[in-house]
């Protein structure tokens, strides 16, 4: 008997709570998608750095852990307490405490039974699409190779089932706590009065707004310091919740008022309605507004990862091959050749980087990067390169030639740095043998100027001036069909008798600095590949990679975060059916047609889902500009500061609307059988 009921009320919860369903079984399907990527076969194909991948999962499952038993602990509480009557009725009818709870512990684990074996269908979907998406950001061809392997299902059931557990536990303990009279009184525990004076919660609401905005602008303009972020966080994190304590009393007050627009198209039901709700929400509601930030911060530098992996390549390694030797007399002869052994080479160039013992544009960078630079960022003097060589590389890259007059020079710099170029242009004038030379232009493309075609700016200048200049190192540049095959950049790696085993970022340059070689690798701060042997198709690779295994994960844990709340946030709307039944039947009684009730119902939705969604705009934004706004400054990649918290708001706003219509397709459907209730 209590299994059939038991089954009866979880269909019935099923149909009332359909939002809940949905984003279990939402989360169902992103949990197997992304658990799939730690056992997947596909994924550890792409190389070592997959256990890095795998890592990172793991330890977004540990907040989603946490974020799925708050959501399954808040809705088995808030079930709870809404049928509360119909538990107290099966006491008086001589079910014991025991078998109550048992009963609505069968109820709420078949629910997450049914959430979890139908999200699996949509989770071996996602696994495909996740993968496919992998493999296009590498450039990688990809067929569809669906994976079922047993792990995958038992961590995924295992992780999902413990979330559960947690949940359930705390429940049911304080449901066999309480007594008949509690349970048939517990329903009531959300009606709150929200009389009395509210000036004090007024202001409340004012400050917490100024704080918000002023928190923001402070983040913008970078005058928040390491010291005193935290406190200031702490304070915007209060001011949050702190905000909605003084909105219902706003909202009062402004009913109270008697304005013209509060008698207009039944806005006095609607905000009396928001009134109530919000005081009553107003700790949720807080709580919401800081999971929608979250959310829309995780999802901006998701964004960010993908704009700069999508766009660095050209800038960073613009050639196919680039070999660096501190032997100014170097010919790459055997470079060369084995090169030309595995690779068409479509044209080559060996040439020399000089300098004339100056400094002037070194310590101007240096001060002028002053925040992220630090000894090793420039070489120790000024680079220069000569235009013959300038022209055969621009050739090599596609571009067209340049021309130099006898005292002239051009500066090929990185693009984020062209407005400190300008300004040392102003302020410092090049002396190269004696001779003042005066400069013509900048030019911004990519040009490898972390460490190979100097560090972070090249001077150009015509050939009669090497007369002037001494070689400082030499480079080889070439130009190939195709990708460069594996293992070719070990073979360059052992013709210098360095890093043979392929490890090659910073030792490297140790290395040569323990043979008197001085070096610079720029100001770059998100990724540096700081190595004597670049080539493209490989570092592009493991960039991508590197930004990609950051980056899915952010967009994991921001959907769950959005997903979680915008639940928590329709199922406390649908929540009092029975409330809204008996309200709507009387503004039908006093003549609000059926296209008024409709338009009512709308507003009441748009304003109630507006409230912790404009709030998480204006909490994240500050935060996302900051970051933002340092992200385009350090990267150099071309794209306006509101681009990527913009690009977050409509991934955001187009999840927001399939729950906000999901919501009053439900609660329009509760209004319209009040009429037949009634009529019955």
């Amino acid at each position: 008997m209590l299994n059939k009921l038991a089954w009866r009320n979880a269909r019935r919860s099923g149909r009332d709570y359909f939002v809940y369903l949905f984003t279990m079984v939402l989360i169902t399907a992103l949990m197997f998608a992304f658990h799939s990527m730690i056992f997947s076969d596909d994924i550890r194909a792409l190389g070592s750095d997959a256990g890095i991948f795998a890592m990172l999962i793991g330890m977004v499952t540990v907040f989603i852990v946490l974020l799925v038993v708050w959501l399954i602990h808040y809705m088995v509480r808030f079930m709870a307490q809404k049928r509360s009557r119909e538990f107290g009725l099966y006491l008086l009818m001589g079910f014991q405490k025991k078998q109550v709870a048992r009963l609505f512990l069968k109820e709420n684990m078949m629910l997450g039974a049914a959430a979890f074996l139908i999200g699996l269908i949509p989770g071996i979907f996602f696994q495909q699409v996740l993968t496919t998406v992998i493999y296009a950001v590498l450039q990688m061809e990809y067929r569809l190779n669906i994976e079922t392997k047993p792990e995958i299902f038992a961590m995924t059931a295992g992780i999902y089932g413990g979330a559960f557990v947690l949940a359930l536990f705390r429940n049911q303990r304080r449901f066999r706590k309480l007594n008949i009279r509690e349970l048939l009184d517990q329903d009531r525990e959300n009606e709150k009065e929200i009389s009395g004076n509210h000036t004090a919660a007024r202001g409340i609401f004012a400050v917490s707004v100024l704080y918000m905005l002023l928190f923001g602008i402070l983040m913008y303009r970078g005058k928040i310091t390491g010291g005193s972020i935290w406190p200031l966080v702490l304070g915007l994190i209060a001011a949050v919740y702190l905000m909605y304590v003084g909105l219902s009393a706003f909202l009062v007050s402004y009913i109270r008022s008697g304005r013209k627009g509060v008698w207009k198209h039944g806005n006095l039901f609607v905000l009396r309605q928001l009134a109530g709700k919000i005081r009553t929400m107003r700790f949720t509601m807080g709580t919401l507004t800081v999971l929608f930030a979250a959310a829309l911060v995780g999802i901006s530098c998701a964004m960010m990862l993908n704009r700069f992996q999508m766009t660095q390549a050209d800038e960073k390694w613009p050639f196919d091959i680039s070999v660096y030797r501190p032997d100014t007399e170097a010919s790459f002869e055997q470079e060369d050749t084995a090169v030309r052994a595995v690779c068409q080479v479509k044209t080559s160039r060996v040439y020399r980087i000089w300098q004339n013992k100056t400094t002037v544009w070194r310590d101007a960078m240096a001060q002028m990067t002053a925040g992220v630079n630090d000894d090793s960022s420039y070489f120790r003097y000024d680079t220069f390169l000569l235009l013959s060589d300038y022209n055969a590389l621009r050739i090599m890259l596609g571009r067209d030639a340049v021309s130099l007059g006898e005292d002239e020079y051009l500066v090929q710099i990185k693009r984020r740095l062209a407005d400190q170029a300008e300004q040392i242009v102003r302020e410092h004038a090049l002396i190269v043998g004696g001779r003042e030379y005066h400069c013509v232009g900048f030019e911004t493309d990519g040009f490898e100027q972390n460490g190979h075609n100097g560090a972070d700016y090249l001077l150009v200048v015509s050939d009669s001036a090497a007369a002037e200049l001494t070689p400082y190192y030499s480079l080889y540049m070439a130009d190939i069909e195709g990708d460069a095959p594996a293992g070719l950049k070990e073979q360059l790696y052992e013709m210098q008798g360095v890093s043979a085993d392929g490890e090659m970022l910073y030792d490297d340059w140790y290395d040569w600095e323990a043979l008197n070689d001085d070096h610079g690798y720029g100001t770059d701060t998100m990724y540096v590949t700081n190595s004597s042997v670049l080539i493209r198709s490989e570092e592009t690779w493991h960039m991508r990679f590197t930004f990609s295994i950051m980056m899915f994960p952010l967009f994991y844990i921001g959907l769950v975060f959005l997903c979680v709340a915008l639940t928590v946030l329709a199922v406390e709307q649908l929540s009092d059916t029975d409330k809204y039944r008996k309200r709507y039947e009387i503004l039908r009684r006093l003549g609000m047609d059926e296209r008024e009730l409709r338009q009512t119902v709308l507003r009441l939705l748009v304003i109630y889902y507006l409230c912790p969604f404009l709030a998480g705009v204006l909490l994240s934004g500050g935060i996302c500009a900051y970051i933002s706004q340092a992200f385009v400054a350090q990267t150099g990649v071309p794209d306006p500061v509101w681009f990527y918290f913009g690009s977050a708001v409509l991934i955001f706003g187009g999840i927001y609307l399939v729950y906000f219509f999901m919501t009053y397709a439900e609660f329009t459907n509760d209004v319209k059988t009040s009429r037949g209730t009634t009529a019955g």
